[in-house]
């Protein structure tokens, strides 16, 4: 894999039966599955603001990661979750949810190397999936710069960095996270760890900005697809129910037809003149 390529990822929706909006977020090994309940009524009666609220719930499972201890796990919980709470809450029109209250819940299965960014992207998805008003999708990237690394003796910067490669990383290195909305271009989520001098900050920022530009049109493509795999599922429910009814009203008709048949007869037996009047 070259320094600037992505792993090979998979994205889909409407993976929990029971969940208004669900998503699932694969990129490499990383695996995170989100869902998204409500619109409810805001139980907090002390809440005075005109807009909704979004409740995030962001945890790693147990088995999620070998290498990070309970600590460490419990640390970029909290960390994670706040920045993704912010990011979340700038896309979402909240105005439209006054008094009512969005539950947002991130899983990751499996931890392997940009989190973060993955987490975005599902979340935002599930979101879709569930038909949440929103200012557009976010898709996001991680971009991790090696001082002195590169041919020339510059920064060497490396995209999407699997578990190993994070680890392996030597002492002085960065790391950027980037989250972007593509059909607004405006970045929602910025967050960055070790020192990056202003040049390859630049060049960091484009990278992870093209990439999450085609992740964008990846994610964006999928919705369209389960909304288009919705309509065709009510048209068939639709066709069906119309069926049943029509089926339901010749039957019912046939009976009333087959009713007056016989009634007629029997008229006709006990009153043989009454054809000839209208003759």
């Amino acid at each position: 894999r070259r320094p600037e390529e992505t792993r090979n990822g998979d994205l889909r929706t409407g993976v929990v039966a029971n969940a208004p909006g669900s998503a699932y977020m694969q990129q490499g090994r990383t695996k995170i599955i989100a869902t998204v309940y409500g619109p409810r009524p805001v139980v907090d009666r002390g809440q005075t603001s005109a807009e909704g609220s979004l409740l995030l719930d962001f945890s790693f499972a147990p088995f999620a990661s070998r290498y990070e201890s309970r600590e460490g796990n419990e640390k970029r919980t909290l960390l994670y979750g706040s920045v993704l709470q912010r990011a979340l809450e700038s896309i979402v029109n909240l105005e439209r949810y006054a008094k009512l209250a969005l539950d947002v819940s991130v899983h990751v299965l499996e931890d392997d190397g940009s989190v973060l960014t993955a987490a975005l992207a599902a979340a935002s998805l599930a979101l879709a999936d569930a038909k949440v008003e929103m200012r557009d999708l976010a898709a996001g990237a991680s971009v991790h710069m090696v001082p002195g690394a590169a041919a020339n003796g510059g920064p060497l910067l490396l995209l999407d960095c699997e578990g190993e490669e994070e680890r392996s990383l030597p002492e002085g290195c960065a790391v950027l996270h980037l989250g972007l909305c593509p059909a607004q271009g405006t970045v929602c989520l910025l967050h960055s760890g070790g020192p990056i001098p202003a040049e390859p900050f630049e060049q960091m920022v484009l990278l992870a900005k093209e990439t999450a530009e085609k992740i964008g049109a990846e994610m964006r493509r999928g919705v369209e697809e389960r909304e288009l795999r919705r309509s065709a599922k009510r048209a068939r429910k639709a066709q069906r129910a119309e069926g049943r009814r029509i089926s339901s009203g010749d039957g019912a008709a046939l009976g009333e037809a087959e009713d007056g048949g016989i009634e007629g007869a029997a008229a006709e037996q006990e009153s043989p003149a009454l054809g000839d009047a209208f003759a």
